[in-house]
């Protein structure tokens, strides 16, 4: 069994595939203790021709899932994990780009914390040419009722994975989903207090998407989950679906307090 397992869900992103490989080639785990699993939402562009680049990695498997196009990232991931047999589970976006010493850091971090199944680090954001660093809280389950306090990328114990069913699709903040969900089965992250990848947003990115959509994703997340969050933040998801007056979109990216 590989320590690790790497899902790479891709549509249309072939361009950034090489990019990737080398930077998974750069790292400082050995890559014969990592599976890597690319799982693709029918791409129509060169995807399957810079798929040799990854699968040329000294790796301990690597496996190509060529699906029907869904348009839901979530069912991607899903699929690639569905394959996933690591001892530990990480989604990277073909645009990301881990810093070399990123997937030792993440795994050290739930080795020498036995208490804690999700690993994450700080990061760079990276929009509109600029480049800034994104320093993190650490993980407190009442915050994560807010906002996402998790990164594009967290690297989990399989168990997670196991526990929480995965990603589901009815929410654009699908990440977020799955952290909440498992917050409230009783998992625990630690954060690596150094930024060891970059975050792309651009226009074709499924995050950038998510902002025009965001008191509905963040509603769904709420009832996705709703013995996590108080009654009266319960309320206000159910009169976002539907569609009342009263019930305020609240800043991009933010839950409503409880009270």
């Amino acid at each position: 069994m590989p320590l690790l397992s790497i899902i790479i869900p891709n549509y249309n992103y072939g361009r950034f595939l090489y990019r990737m490989a080398h930077a998974l080639n750069r790292q400082t785990l050995d890559l014969r203790n990592v599976e890597l699993i690319l799982a693709d939402d029918g791409s129509t562009d060169d995807s399957r021709e810079q798929a040799a680049t990854l699968s040329a990695l000294s790796v301990h498997s690597f496996t190509s899932l060529w699906l029907d196009h869904c348009g839901c990232p979530g069912s991607v991931r899903n699929a690639g994990l569905e394959r996933a047999t690591g001892q530990y589970l990480l989604c990277l976006d073909p645009d990301d780009i881990p810093a070399p010493g990123y997937l030792e850091a993440c795994i050290v971090a739930l080795k020498t914390h036995p208490q804690a199944d999700i690993s994450y680090t700080d990061f760079f954001i990276q929009e509109d040419g600029e480049t800034h660093a994104v320093a993190l809280p650490d993980f407190l389950p009442e915050l994560l009722a807010v906002q996402n306090i998790l990164p594009p990328a967290a690297m989990m114990h399989r168990k997670v994975w196991e526990k929480t069913g995965g990603y589901r699709d009815n929410t654009a903040y699908e990440d977020w989903d799955l952290w909440v969900r498992a917050a409230h089965a009783g998992f625990f992250g630690i954060r690596v207090a150094t930024p060891l990848f970059t975050h792309m947003v651009h226009g074709e990115n499924f995050s950038f998407d998510a902002r025009q959509d965001d008191a509905r994703a963040k509603a769904a997340i709420v009832l996705n989950t709703p013995e996590f969050f108080a009654e009266d933040v319960r309320h206000w998801a159910r009169g976002v679906m539907a569609g009342e007056s009263w019930a305020e979109s609240f800043p991009r990216g933010l839950i409503p307090r409880a009270g």
